[in-house]
């Protein structure tokens, strides 16, 4: 008898160097803690929530920029794909925060089940997290129209033998990295810690080179190639 596991989404991980840059680290974390201050009322808060959605273009997150890139063209490359022909944009970068002390009995999830379907990759990097914590795990879920889900027979399950077939949960790690399909519906479950769990995201979005001399039927073109279209009748050239 034989199992074969097809289709799976493809997750990537991989731990970043914190010890090794400590300047950048402590940047990042001064950074998020003023916006901790700022929102500390709320058990969880998103930057994208509260107009703190372009992180990215702060100087203390230069090198975390930098090892996004890097990490995202390596999961491509996974595919096969030439990255030498594409570029990546990062859309929108948030901080996200878990205030433990100011949980209650209610919060039994921290973001609730959601995809991002302005953007290609989700890009989620551990700044801080408390070790002995427990909880803050990143649950991403099946498709729901995942085959497994058309089988009438979860009334009737005992054993779930195969769980990552709905859905898995990743532990938050500081200084952990992790790339998936933006497309993944993911949630965060609830966080206990000593200390705040504060995390980033990155909303990547990939297309084709500025001038790329190729078929780019199917893909983003370059946004240096677009044309806004504002109901506005542009100004005709006068010749002297």
């Amino acid at each position: 008898m034989t199992i074969d596991m097809w289709f799976p989404t493809v997750v990537y991980t991989t731990n970043l160097d914190l010890q090794g840059h400590p300047q950048d680290h402590r940047a990042m974390i001064d950074y998020v803690d003023r916006f901790k201050f700022k929102n500390f009322n709320n058990y969880s808060v998103t930057g994208d929530t509260v107009n703190e959605f372009q992180i990215s273009s702060k100087p203390e997150f230069s090198w975390l920029n930098q090892e996004v890139y890097k990490h995202c063209l390596i999961y491509l490359q996974e595919f096969g794909i030439d990255t030498d022909s594409l570029n990546l944009f990062s859309s929108k970068s948030w901080p996200v925060v878990c205030n433990p002390e100011n949980k209650t009995n209610r919060d039994d999830v921290v973001i609730q089940k959601h995809n991002h379907p302005n953007s290609h990759l989700s890009v989620v990097f551990y700044l801080q997290v408390d070790s002995q914590s427990s909880g803050g795990e990143l649950k991403l879920h099946a498709s729901y129209n995942h085959p497994i889900r058309y089988v009438p027979l979860r009334p009737y399950i005992k054993d779930v033998r195969y769980p990552a077939l709905d859905s898995v949960q990743y532990q938050p790690v500081q200084g952990e990295l992790i790339i998936f399909p933006s497309s993944v519906d993911h949630e965060v479950t609830a966080y206990t810690g000593a200390y705040s769990r504060y995390s980033i995201t990155y909303d990547i979005i990939i297309t084709s080179k500025e001038s790329l001399d190729t078929d780019n039927e199917m893909c983003i073109v370059n946004p240096s190639n677009w044309t806004e279209l504002n109901g506005q009748e542009e100004e005709k050239e006068t010749l002297p």
